[in-house]
């Protein structure tokens, strides 16, 4: 038992270190042909997030549920993760839904992607949210002020992301700190306070 358990933690990591490879070499590649590869890069963003960061064991109601990934409105790289819809994450099977409609995702979301025409909601969006331990992901100016996680941003060179590492604590999420030194930038934004932090291990 004892050999099977380390086992099953060192086969974790391994998977844990190549997603990590892949997610720097990411933002490598998406130097060499940002325009036509954008979208294909914030859909393997959004799985490698999902193997970086854990919830809380009260965020699911069985050690093997779901873990839900939500996009919400027109994400023209939604088609993209139907390869790993299905896939583990850990103990939790990936589940992918798609809408245009608030209360589809009301009964909860694991992870949950805003798209472009529906950041106008955004100051109000996640009060309407009535759960916790959601990983909120955007990519406009401004998401991770306005109460997402994570926000993808398009540097004059590469894909990066920034990390709202407060919201990510009042979530309930524990963010891995490979993912949080891989990060362009990681903030401590409240409320009442937007200072920045490059600090903030799990």
């Amino acid at each position: 038992m004892f050999f099977s358990q380390w086992g099953a933690l060192f086969r974790a990591r391994c998977v844990r270190i190549i997603l990590l490879v892949l997610l720097i070499s990411t933002c490598l590649i998406s130097t060499l042909n940002a325009s036509t590869e954008d979208e294909r890069l914030k859909a393997l963003f959004l799985y490698n997030f999902a193997n970086f960061v854990d919830w809380p064991e009260s965020a699911f109601q069985e050690n093997d549920s779901d873990l839900r990934l939500c996009l919400f409105g027109d994400i023209a790289f939604g088609s993209m993760l139907d390869a790993v819809d299905g896939t583990l994450i850990g103990s939790h099977r990936l589940v992918l839904r798609r809408t245009k409609k608030l209360k589809d995702i009301e009964t909860g979301c694991h992870m949950l992607f805003v798209s472009h025409e529906q950041r106008i909601r955004l100051p109000h969006f996640f009060t309407q949210i009535q759960y916790m331990y959601v990983l909120s992901v955007g990519d406009r100016k401004g998401f991770a002020e306005k109460g997402g996680v994570i926000n993808i941003v398009r540097t004059e060179d590469q894909m990066q992301f920034d990390i709202n590492l407060s919201t990510a604590m009042a979530n309930g999420l524990s963010v891995s700190s490979d993912l949080l030194s891989l990060a362009r930038e990681v903030k401590r934004l409240t409320p009442q306070h937007s200072d920045s932090s490059s600090q903030g291990l799990r």
